[in-house]
């Protein structure tokens, strides 16, 4: 499993899901420049973070954050791992206790979007016994043109997401709990750099799915 060691893409050692899971584990999926994870775990060090996204680069900024000295806004528990949601690394699965995807874009979103089976059983396959997941995720068609590759999907809103969506992710093995749509003061309060562009943008209807991922899958 490749992951930054600073602004360095190097491979995780033999004993890092060990070392990890010694705490409760957040992935963050599709994660970004990885913020939210920073930010995360500074906030809230009883926990272990790691960002997950194939771009290194933009991972970078924050990686480097991190691994700077305590004094200097390090962290020791956020982990960015380069890696796609097609070709998740073996230490990750059944690794998490949360499964957080914040502001979907490319590949990913189509896969939460058509739904793809294979992307939501890569999302459930995340997560450790009893383990949740939660998604905040806006999309429309007549503005969001360069969101994916191929055709165009239907505009995200409550009767695409419980016609749609809500069946294909309990089949996959993602029950939902809850699913409303966020307050603009609540979107803009989660940490991500994507999120915020994407939310100065224009306004726009930003939806919260959570729930638990099935034992049975």
């Amino acid at each position: 499993m490749r992951i930054l060691q600073g602004t360095k893409v190097v491979e995780a050692p033999p004993s890092w899901r060990e070392g990890i899971s010694v705490r409760p584990v957040v992935i963050d999926l599709g994660a970004g420049d990885g913020r939210f994870v920073y930010e995360s775990a500074r906030g809230e060090p009883s926990r272990a973070y790691v960002a997950v996204d194939p771009d290194s680069d933009g991972l970078g900024e924050y990686a480097f954050r991190a691994a700077r000295k305590p004094s200097r806004g390090g962290v020791e528990n956020a982990t960015f791992v380069v890696a796609a949601v097609e070709a998740l690394p073996a230490e990750l699965l059944g690794l998490a206790a949360l499964v957080r995807v914040n502001f979907p874009w490319g590949s990913l979103m189509r896969g939460l979007l058509a739904p793809e089976t294979g992307v939501l059983r890569a999302v459930a396959s995340l997560g450790r016994l009893e383990a949740r997941w939660e998604l905040v995720m806006s999309y429309h068609p007549d503005h969001d043109t360069g969101a994916f590759n191929g055709e165009p999907l239907p505009a995200l809103d409550f009767a695409y997401l419980e016609q749609a969506l809500l069946p294909s992710y309990t089949a996959a093995g993602l029950l939902v709990d809850e699913h409303r749509r966020l307050s603009a003061d609540e979107a803009l309060a989660i940490p991500s750099t994507w999120g915020r562009r994407l939310l100065h943008a224009r306004p726009r209807d930003v939806y919260w799915l959570a729930g638990r991922i099935s034992n049975q899958r």
